[in-house]
Formats: structure tokens, sequence, C-alpha cells
């Protein structure tokens, strides 16, 4: 079948699965406190595409490309802090972190009553996004 596995693929999962969770629990005051700080790095910055919105009446598509461009600058300086802190495997901790940061803002589309089906495409384009700003943020810390 398509999905099927073998004893030493479940074990190299199993032993990933562990390793993660164990260094995320010992970190998690950190990732907590780096959370925190790209959340208010993009209010900070929504706020700033907001002010720009009102005074310069900017496009649907500019305001679209602005708030996908906020994500990317927070997942990336997000992994960047974490990739300074953890200094091994980097690049899986700053994937880690875009795709953590992913789940917070889907988190609070879903409480704000997001439609998911409707927004597919946006969603995995943004989830991407996160994945791979945090990972090259994580990689260049």
């Amino acid at each position: 079948t398509m999905f099927s596995y073998n004893k030493s693929s479940l074990n190299l999962l199993t032993t990933l699965y562990f390793f993660i969770r164990r260094a995320f629990m010992r970190n998690l005051s950190f990732f907590v406190r780096i959370s925190m700080i790209t959340i208010a790095l993009s209010i900070i910055l929504l706020l700033v595409l907001a002010g720009l919105m009102y005074s310069v009446h900017l496009s649907q598509n500019q305001i679209s490309f602005g708030v996908f461009f906020i994500y990317v600058i927070s997942c990336f300086f997000g992994g960047f802090l974490t990739g300074k802190k953890l200094k091994v495997r980097r690049f899986l901790w700053g994937l880690c972190f875009g795709i953590g940061y992913f789940l917070i803002l889907f988190l609070f589309s879903i409480v704000l009553g997001s439609n998911i089906a409707e927004n597919l495409p946006h969603i995995l384009s943004v989830l991407l996004a996160c994945a791979v700003s945090g990972m090259v943020g994580g990689i260049i810390g």
C-alpha cells in the first residue's frame, strides 16, 4: 500500500518524535517568549499597514501582499531567534517555529469564524511561507 512502513522507519519516527518533544518541553518558556515577541511584531507591522491603508489607499492586492509579507517577516525573525538560542538543528527548530506560528494564526482564524474550506489554497500557501521563512531564519540564526 501507499502508506506501508517498515520497522526501522517507525523506530526513526518514534525517536524523532520523542527527541522533539523532550527538547521542546525543555525550552517551552523560550518558545512562549519568542512567540509573544513575534506576535507583538506582527501586530506592530499590521498597525503600520493599517496606517498605510488609511493614508495611501492601498488596493486589495497590496493589502494581501502586505499581510503575507508580515507573516514571512515574523516567522523569519522567530526562526532566527530560535536558531540563535538552540544552536543545534537550527533549520528544524526554525521550521517548527514557523509551523507553530502558523498554527497560532490558524486557531485564531477558526475562533474568529473563518471559512476554512473556502480559503484552503490561501491557508496552504501561508503554511508553506511560514514554515520556509522560519526554517531560513533558523538556518541563518
